[in-house]
């Protein structure tokens, strides 16, 4: 009955994209840095690349389930490395007025290649594929309703992540240097699941 399998998938993906990862703890940074508004084209492209992939996950399981075992041991070292640079851009963020403050939010660009570039993300859209979709065939509107849930339970899980963010914003200036620090440090924190967890 695909109705319940869409609950089950969505309940998997809510449980696995609300919590701290990456795109989460990216907008969480940048928003309490920029607001929500100037981060849209982040988020837009974090949604973007999310949708991409749980596309490609879905009409490419079985290829992407032999490619994957196989690009795990240097894909995840670079997505790690990915996340580090923008630790290190977090960390050396300065704050000012707006007409002194030459930094700029991160860009639709960032947020699409970092789906692309998290290896847990692929892994994540084969065993959701493969645990709730493909017993059940392969039917294309199966596919799209796969896609479409899990990157809709994501972008609500990056919209609280965000919303959280926004709620800093007016703390920034004040404690922008531990704000960088702790964000930079969250996201070295991902870095280091993606390599050795």
């Amino acid at each position: 009955m695909p109705g319940a399998v869409f609950l089950e998938l969505a309940a998997y993906a809510c449980a696995t994209t609300f919590s701290p990862g990456p795109n989460n703890i990216l907008l969480l940074s940048c928003t309490s840095k920029f607001g929500l508004k100037k981060c849209l084209p982040l988020i837009f492209g974090i949604w973007t690349g999310l949708l991409s992939v749980m596309l490609i996950c879905g009409f490419g399981c079985a290829w992407l389930g032999e490619l994957v075992p196989q690009i795990v041991p240097y894909a995840k070292y670079i997505g790690a490395a990915y996340i580090l640079y923008l630790a290190y851009r977090t960390l050396l963020r300065k704050t000012g007025s707006a007409g002194e403050d030459s930094a700029a939010p991160l860009t639709y660009v960032n947020g699409f290649l970092l789906q692309f570039l998290n290896v847990k993300i692929l892994s994540l859209g084969i065993a959701a594929y493969s645990g709730y979709i493909l017993p059940h065939g392969f039917q294309v509107p199966m596919i799209l309703g796969f896609a479409v849930t899990m990157a809709g339970c994501a972008a609500t899980g990056n919209l609280i992540w965000a919303t959280m963010g926004t709620m800093l914003f007016p703390l920034y200036k004040r404690f922008n240097t531990a704000i960088n620090v702790v964000m930079a440090l969250l996201l070295v924190w991902c870095a280091w699941k993606i390599v050795f967890m």
